[in-house]
C-alpha cells in the first residue's frame, strides 16, 4: 500500500511539475501592429434656396359656418391654381395681409411625404393627392411622387 501511495505522490509530482513549466515558459504570439492609411473624404456642400414666389393673384372668402359648428370668418387666399408653391400658407411664403409665415410642405418636397403616413395616396381627377381619413372624408395632401 505504501508503493501505491508513492507512486501516486509522484505522478501528482511530476504532472504539477510540467503543468507549471508548461505555463511559465508559454509567451504568446508577437502582436502585429497593422497600420491603414488614412483616407479623408470631402463631400461638396450643396446649398439650394427656393425663392419666395407667392401668388398675388387673391380672392377674398366671405365667412362662413363649418358642418361641426365651426365659423370661419372671412379672409384673403391665393387664386386655385395646380401648385401650392406659391400659396400664403407654404414653407418658405408669408401672407401679406397677416404677417405669418407658411407651414405646409410644398408639393414634391421632402416634408410631403410626412402628410398621411400610413394611409393609402389617392390621385383625384384634377391632379390633387389625397387620403380618406377615419371619417371616411378626402384629406388633401401636398403632392409627392407615388412610385
Amino acid at each position: 500500500m505504501k508503493k501505491l501511495v508513492l507512486i501516486i505522490v509522484a505522478l501528482v509530482a511530476v504532472a504539477t511539475t510540467s503543468f507549471a513549466q508548461y505555463f511559465t515558459t508559454y509567451k504568446p504570439c508577437p502582436s502585429v501592429t497593422y497600420n491603414a492609411p488614412s483616407v479623408t473624404y470631402t463631400v461638396p456642400k450643396v446649398t439650394y434656396s427656393v425663392p419666395s414666389t407667392v401668388n398675388y393673384n387673391t380672392t377674398s372668402v366671405n365667412g362662413y359656418s363649418r358642418s361641426n359648428g365651426t365659423y370661419v370668418p372671412s379672409h384673403v387666399r391665393t387664386m386655385p391654381n395646380n401648385t401650392n408653391w406659391d400659396n400664403y400658407s407654404t414653407k418658405g411664403n408669408s401672407n401679406p395681409f397677416t404677417g405669418s409665415t407658411g407651414h405646409r410642405a410644398r408639393d414634391y418636397s421632402n416634408d410631403a411625404y410626412n402628410y398621411g403616413a400610413g394611409h393609402a395616396i389617392h390621385t383625384g381627377s384634377r391632379g390633387g393627392q389625397y387620403y380618406n381619413n377615419s371619417n371616411g372624408r378626402r384629406t388633401y395632401v401636398p403632392k409627392r411622387n407615388l412610385w
